[in-house]
């Protein structure tokens, strides 16, 4: 009998058991009908049912949706050789070009300044460049020079023999990778203007024109920005700066000349002593001027004092 009730027992779990897992698979089964039908009523909505009036948009808005559907929109420029993006991530820059901006200094000594400077100018006019700043007096002088940059070891070579160079030295800044990055963004920059240029022409409402020629505005001042960015770190590739200090070394020559001996000379010393003296004196007495009212003020209290003291005195 207890057999019997075991065997029962488990015959009634094995068969809940199974009831569970149908029903759990049962349900499985309709989410997944129930889902892919779901997914097959829907029909792609049309464009035209979520268009909106240009007017009340926001230019960004506007100018996005019109790059993407108006067929009179100019191409993007394509981006220059080695890049990828219009950003500077993933730039080859291992493939492209080196932009190295070089920069040097010497110190020349040389017997006179003014021949210096004319001569380190001549280096320069032979290489092709041009002096940017100047200056020149009796004990020396510097020049500041750009020159071409695959002309500048030959331009250093010329300086140096102009005197006896005390002082050299160099340094190159390596900017392949932000010529690059400037690059891209000034092409990407141009044909989001061009775009925005050809919505400008297909503006019909004066609200649109508005819009359009502030957003025109804005994205061609960003623009000019970076093309100047780029057009002077290009120069700065093009042209080294150079930049050479002149000295004049001192010499016994150079020694200030004692002054001469004699009455005429002793005379002219005296006199400017006496002058000195002179102003010496008014200066002491015109310090001490302003003090006179206040010291005799003083004086005089003491002197009553002491007379009423004495008076005090005799009367006693």
């Amino acid at each position: 009998m207890a057999l019997w009730r075991r065997w029962t027992t488990r015959r009634t779990g094995l068969v809940l058991g199974a009831v569970v897992v149908g029903l759990v698979l049962l349900g499985s089964v309709v989410v997944a009908v129930g889902g892919a039908d779901g997914g097959s009523s829907s029909s792609p909505s049309s464009p035209y049912d979520t268009a909106e009036p240009a007017i009340g948009r926001s230019t960004e808005e506007y100018a996005g949706s019109a790059d993407a559907a108006s067929p009179l929109v100019a191409p993007a420029a394509p981006a220059p050789d080695g890049v990828t993006g219009a950003g500077s991530q993933g730039v080859p820059v291992g493939s492209a070009q080196r932009s190295l901006v070089r920069t040097a200094q010497v110190t020349v000594e040389v017997g006179d300044a003014a021949t210096g400077v004319r001569d380190v100018r001549a280096a320069a006019a032979a290489a092709g460049g041009f002096v940017a700043e100047e200056s020149a007096g009796d004990r020396g002088g510097w020049v500041v020079l750009r020159v071409p940059a695959d002309a500048l070891d030959a331009v250093l070579d010329r300086v140096a023999a102009v005197g006896t160079v005390t002082d050299r030295s160099s340094s190159v800044v390596d900017a392949t990778e932000e010529v690059v990055d400037l690059d891209a963004r000034v092409a990407s920059q141009q044909a989001s203007v061009a775009r925005v240029r050809a919505l400008l022409a297909e503006a019909t409402s004066i609200g649109d024109v508005v819009a359009i020629e502030s957003e025109l505005a804005r994205r061609e001042a960003d623009l000019d920005s970076l093309t100047g960015r780029l057009a002077a770190l290009r120069d700065q590739v093009a042209f080294s700066t150079v930049t050479v200090d002149l000295r004049v070394p001192w010499t016994g020559d150079d020694d200030p000349t004692p002054a001469a001996a004699g009455f005429g000379p002793g005379l002219a010393a005296g006199w400017e002593g006496l002058l000195a003296l002179g102003t010496a004196t008014g200066t002491v007495v015109g310090f001490l001027l302003p003090f006179l009212p206040v010291v005799a003020l003083l004086a005089g209290l003491v002197w009553l004092v002491v007379r009423r003291r004495r008076r005090t005195a005799q009367a006693a």
